[in-house]
């Protein structure tokens, strides 16, 4: 069993959107997926009867070992919560949604320093909600060498597929080819780093 934790210390970065679309790329490709919600506001578990291919189980049920699947992805909440330490321990890789943004790169300092204490090995940032033609996306992708964590190179980009998510059953249930495009270069490059 893999486990994919996706984890920010930033709210608002897309973390549920992405740890939702990942799971249902490795579902749709034929793997055993189970998703769980480590998000205290709970988005996932509020929409899980809205999305069909995916197993939602509950924390206490992959902290405990009782999942058979091949493959967890964990969505976490934007605080270091007393959830968060058990979560980092099942990680086989941390995906670190960042938006192209000062303040967003500013509060993956915090993320870096749980990573590095819980001793994660494998993790990766991502750009998520990138704006096209942005200057500040550059500027950002310079910032974050500054980081330890690696830069993935997948970037996924501000579209309307992202956010209808929930209602088309991810972004393969919507017309959005380059949406796609994106989460399977995410996926295969995670999958990689596995």
């Amino acid at each position: 069993m893999k486990t994919i934790v996706v984890a920010q210390q930033k709210g608002g970065v897309g973390k549920t959107t992405l740890a939702l679309n990942i799971a249902l790329y490795f579902a749709r490709n034929g793997a055993n997926v189970a998703i769980a919600d480590a998000d205290a506001q709970g988005s996932l578990t509020a929409s899980a009867d809205m999305i069909e291919g995916l197993h939602l189980v509950s924390l206490s049920e992959v902290l405990e070992g009782k999942t058979s699947a091949d493959l967890i992805v964990i969505d976490t909440s934007p605080r270091n919560d007393a959830d968060l330490p058990k979560v980092l321990k099942l990680a086989d890789f941390v995906l670190i949604p960042v938006k192209p943004g000062y303040l967003d790169v500013l509060a993956l300092k915090d993320t870096q320093a749980i990573l590095n204490s819980a001793g994660i090995k494998k993790a990766g940032i991502v750009l998520n909600m990138v704006q096209h033609r942005n200057a500040v996306t550059r500027e950002v992708q310079e910032l974050l060498q500054s980081f330890t964590i690696p830069v993935m190179a997948s970037q996924v980009f501000q579209r309307v597929a992202y956010t209808r998510s929930t209602m088309t059953n991810g972004v393969f249930g919507s017309e959005d080819v380059k949406a796609q495009a994106e989460i399977e270069n995410l996926a295969d490059e995670i999958l990689e780093s596995l």
